[in-house]
């Protein structure tokens, strides 16, 4: 048995698979935009569990509910339009790697995920093993005294997660020099926001807000 990294899906995001999987599946017209839709609710639900849950757990400053604001936007923005600007042509039969892919990363709802829809990635064994320490010492209110730990292993997940779940997917298509290019400078925009978040937000809870904050995410790394 292994661990993988489990975002649960919403509602939202469970419609856009299913509806972008049956599209290609058969031969529809509209497959592309079905696939921009799915990356969109897809994006939604990943910035909403990292950065809008959570810091909904907690009394936030008016400068750290900034940066969270700025980082949803940015990432927001970038991932809708380099999505569109790469995906709005593909065909159908060009889909075909990318459905594997999303096949291999969604665990409908059953009896083995409490009955909650998940897209999972294999965790790598230091990144899991890391994880569990810092949930352990947040969870016995030593947080703050291992933040550097903490803040590694949440810029490592959110680096995995982007990795996996968007980037991945645009290696299975021609991109031109200049897409690319931008591609490039939206993906290292989405990492910088997403991690100001971790060093300007993270860094400044105390214990009590730490074991919070790692139990909100308790089952977001998990065997399976």
């Amino acid at each position: 048995m292994s661990n993988v990294v489990a975002v649960p899906a919403n509602p939202a995001l469970v419609n856009g698979v299913d509806d972008f999987l049956h599209a290609v599946a058969h031969e529809r017209s509209n497959s592309a935009e079905k696939f921009i839709e799915m990356v969109d609710h897809m994006t939604d639900r990943m910035l909403s569990l990292f950065l809008v849950e959570p810091s909904q757990l907690m009394a936030l400053s008016g400068t750290q509910k900034k940066v969270i604001d700025f980082a949803v936007s940015t990432a927001g923005k970038a991932s809708h339009m380099l999505t569109r600007q790469i995906y709005k042509k593909t065909s159908n039969k060009e889909f075909a790697p990318i459905v594997r892919n999303i096949e291999a990363m969604y665990w409908p709802a059953g009896d083995d995920n409490d009955n909650q829809a998940c897209l999972v990635i294999d965790a790598r064994d230091d990144l899991a093993r890391d994880f569990y320490e810092a949930q352990k010492l947040c969870e016995a209110g030593n947080g703050t005294a291992h933040i550097e730990l903490v803040a590694s292993v949440f810029d490592r997940l959110s680096d995995e997660v982007i990795d996996s779940f968007f980037v991945s997917n645009t290696h299975e298509v021609k991109v031109g020099f200049v897409t690319q290019k931008a591609l490039n400078v939206g993906i290292d925009g989405s990492r910088k926001a997403v991690h100001a978040v971790t060093n300007k937000v993270l860094r400044g809870l105390n214990d009590e807000q730490l074991k919070g904050f790692l139990g909100h995410y308790a089952g977001i790394i998990r065997p399976r």
